[in-house]
């Protein structure tokens, strides 16, 4: 049988210092093992002074393209920003935009190099792609991060799927967008994408910003053979934090304690699977 190997990855280091802070104390206390850096987030160069302590933390990219400002001159990604130089500020109206003809894939491209290539020039060789609401996940940018991830020679890629269509659903949108990122998956691992890899299954989606300590326990205790990513948000309390993103609510602050707690540290050291890293997974067929 398959052996069961899983990462545990904090999505959104660079976003703000206290969700830095929280993805370093859940890597150094607790179980996360990789993380994705969001090289347009203002807390980029933070990020990248406390990963120096955590020489066994993966790095991937987040790659993003709603809800921050752009690194490539907002001259040369016009279609991709308001009057005010943002990006679309979440994933509906930035794939109607995308899907409608309304944003450039020349501007798509050059914004998703750009990243990348900021992310190497500061020394981190990335083991992962993954995006900031999965918008990597849609047609034509899906073949965009394919290609970059090739083209950087980076491992990964993150084939997003949702484990609940239902969980936590706050708008009737919602289980729409999970439907259609599940049936992409579905059909996309009928393709051949060699030499880039996914992870078999990826976990804790649907629980984005509210994964409980039960939540994370009855993942570990349902994994199936082979690899698997779970998918997670820790990060401090904090005021600022909570102005500007508040209106994800999501709860940084439990997501840390779940992935610090006792009993989710013990669960992870009984021996029935293993709790690695991208780098490592590399080796496994």
């Amino acid at each position: 049988m398959s052996p069961r190997l899983i990462t545990i990855n904090a999505d959104d280091l660079g976003l703000h210092e206290a969700v830095n802070e929280g993805i370093i104390r859940a890597h150094q206390d607790g179980v996360v093992t990789s993380a994705s850096i969001i090289a347009c987030g203002r807390a980029f160069d933070d990020a990248l002074i406390r990963c120096k302590s955590c020489p066994e933390l993966d790095l991937g990219v987040h790659l993003t393209l709603v809800g921050e400002r752009p690194l490539a001159p907002i001259e040369k990604v016009v279609s991709l920003v308001d009057e005010d130089g943002a990006m679309p500020p979440s994933f509906m109206p930035f794939a109607h935009a995308w899907l409608t003809g309304k944003i450039h894939a020349t501007d798509i491209r050059l914004e998703l190099e750009t990243q990348v290539a900021r992310v190497l020039d500061n020394g981190i060789r990335p083991t992962h792609l993954d995006s900031h609401q999965h918008v990597h996940c849609l047609p034509g940018i899906w073949t965009m991060t394919l290609d970059i991830a090739k083209t950087y020679s980076i491992p990964f890629v993150r084939m997003p799927s949702f484990d609940s269509l239902w969980a936590e659903v706050k708008s009737p949108l919602v289980p729409l967008i999970r439907v259609t990122v599940n049936l992409l998956a579905i059909l996309r691992q009928m393709v051949d994408m060699r030499p880039i890899r996914c992870v078999d299954k990826v976990r804790g989606s649907a629980f984005s910003g509210r994964l409980t300590t039960a939540r994370l326990l009855s993942i570990l205790e349902t994994l199936r053979p082979g690899m698997t990513e779970i998918l997670v948000h820790p990060g401090i309390q904090n005021e600022d934090l909570a102005r500007r993103y508040g209106h994800w609510e999501f709860d940084w602050a439990a997501e840390l304690r779940a992935l610090t707690d006792a009993l989710v540290i013990t669960r992870c050291r009984r021996g029935d699977f293993t709790l690695t890293r991208f780098s490592e997974m590399k080796a496994f067929p």
